[in-house]
């Protein structure tokens, strides 16, 4: 079942109108729904869809001959000529799936399919997509600057995880928290969102072989089933991901581990992996590199270096590390009641961080429906350093916009507890906002996942510009 990827489809379709050659590249992380959109997008037209395989150059000619019907093996040239052919007739749409191993097994193709598409193919209406799901392997054979397609990119799709929104489509009936929980343990990723409905028994999902989970503990058996039994966890495990574009994962591994505790700092990292700053750095630019990890800076002083820290980018991963990796001798052995009362011990901490994700597509969303008194320009946060503590306060999410044509910016905290927010909370976070040089007039908002207490209701009703919102209201 297909579900979500408007945008995606959008600039696809865009991409594909007119009658001339055109290139796009689509990439993404294994598990990221790559083939399902193409497949989706290449059904009505024309053309071929081809998965290269790793394997001789040779042996990937034959199939490649193969599938396009032809009793002989094509050579680079000879399949190029037959694409010819058959745009003469009509438009084509032309697949790559996995392109970089076409190019590490026949250099020789790549550039005899570039100088077609700049030459023979030109003004034929064909359309040629390039695929694959390793990051490094793109930026090396496609997009990078020594790459000979780099010059002719005419759309570069990098697909991300899916929102919180699309993510419930997948969950069913899910209750607000559930769907949240569902989704950072998840992270938006398509793979794992499937196995997730087929496991909740949402229609569409049934050929995913997998048993639907009973009501009791229904949260408890999904995460269990993803996640947390070594010998029959069906989720997509992030140190695979990585194993297929990063060698030697101990580091890595130690370092997300790290990051996963809350330790987000050069020097904090550096301090517990035991190695000097100048060797955390790169492999933390290698985890950039490939979308593990961000580094993040107050949306106020992005050229401020004592201002950076590093976070884990997708909700999965960090679970992953979290919870998995400290427990990892439970994992293997299949304790899974020990995993959850793990888990429960401080979910809330890892609550908070996807209830902030979903917080800013909220204030995105709204924003771009015209639903707010501002408009949302730039989402971000924003912070201070206690050097003695070893710590950071701020904001949970800053944003900066425009209200009736004038600057604006947008200070939100996100709870996610068991308890209702009550008055000294607002204060507290008014009260912050008088450490940042803000731009125009300041909107407050607070995002809680408990609701609010009564007097906070009756506060926040008398001052002006402070929004209240819950998750309830958000689902």
């Amino acid at each position: 079942m297909f579900i979500g990827r408007k945008n995606e489809v959008e600039k696809l379709s865009g991409f594909y109108e007119g009658d001339k050659c055109a290139i796009a590249v689509v990439s993404g992380q294994i598990g990221i729904g790559k083939t399902t959109l193409l497949q989706e997008f290449a059904q009505d037209k024309k053309g071929l869809f081809f998965e290269a395989y790793e394997t001789t150059g040779k042996h990937q000619m034959e199939r490649l001959s193969s599938y396009m019907g032809s009793k002989k093996t094509f050579d680079p040239a000879g399949f190029c000529k037959e694409i010819s052919k058959r745009a003469a007739k009509e438009k084509q749409l032309i697949i790559i799936d996995q392109y970089p191993n076409i190019v590490k097994a026949d250099p020789e193709f790549d550039k005899v399919l570039h100088d077609f598409v700049v030459g023979e193919w030109k003004d034929l209406p064909i359309k040629l997509i390039l695929c694959s799901d390793a990051f490094m392997l793109v930026d090396k054979y496609i997009k990078g600057k020594k790459a000979i397609w780099s010059k002719n990119i005419d759309l570069d799709l990098v697909l991300e995880p899916l929102g919180f929104y699309d993510s419930c489509e997948f969950f069913d009936d899910a209750s607000p928290k559930e769907a949240a929980f569902l989704y950072g343990i998840t992270g938006g990723i398509p793979y794992n969102l499937a196995r997730v409905a087929a496991l909740l028994g949402v229609s569409g999902f049934e050929d995913f072989g997998l048993t639907q989970v009973s009501e009791e503990d229904k949260i408890k058996q999904v995460a269990a089933r993803l996640f947390l039994c070594g010998r029959s966890s069906v989720g997509l495990n992030p140190e695979q991901v990585m194993s297929t574009e990063l060698r030697e994962l101990a580091y890595y591994n130690y370092m997300l581990a790290t990051l996963a505790s809350g330790l987000n700092r050069v020097n904090q990292i550096s301090a517990a992996v035991d190695k000097p700053k100048d060797v955390v750095v790169p492999y933390l630019n290698s985890l950039m590199a490939i979308g593990v990890c961000t580094k993040d800076t107050a949306i106020t002083e992005v050229t401020n270096r004592k201002k950076t820290r590093y976070s884990i980018v997708n909700t999965s991963t960090l679970f992953w590390y979290k919870y998995v990796v400290p427990n990892f001798d439970m994992y293997m052995s299949g304790d899974i009641d020990g995993m959850w009362d793990h888990i429960k011990e401080n979910i809330q901490d890892y609550m908070k961080e996807v209830f902030i994700k979903i917080c800013g597509e909220y204030l995105e969303n709204e924003s771009d429906k015209n639903q707010l008194p501002f408009t949302v320009e730039e989402i971000g946060n924003w912070w201070v350093n206690d050097d003695e503590a070893g710590t950071t306060d701020g904001f949970d999410l800053v944003s900066l916009g425009k209200c009736e044509n004038k600057a604006a910016t947008i200070f939100a905290q996100c709870y996610y507890n068991n308890e209702p927010i009550e008055v000294a909370q607002l204060k507290s976070l008014i009260e912050k906002t008088k450490q940042l040089h803000r731009q125009g007039d300041a909107f407050y908002i607070v995002f809680a996942n408990a609701g609010f207490h009564e007097n906070a209701i009756t506060i926040s009703s008398a001052i002006k510009n402070i929004m209240l919102i819950t998750l309830d209201e958000m689902r």
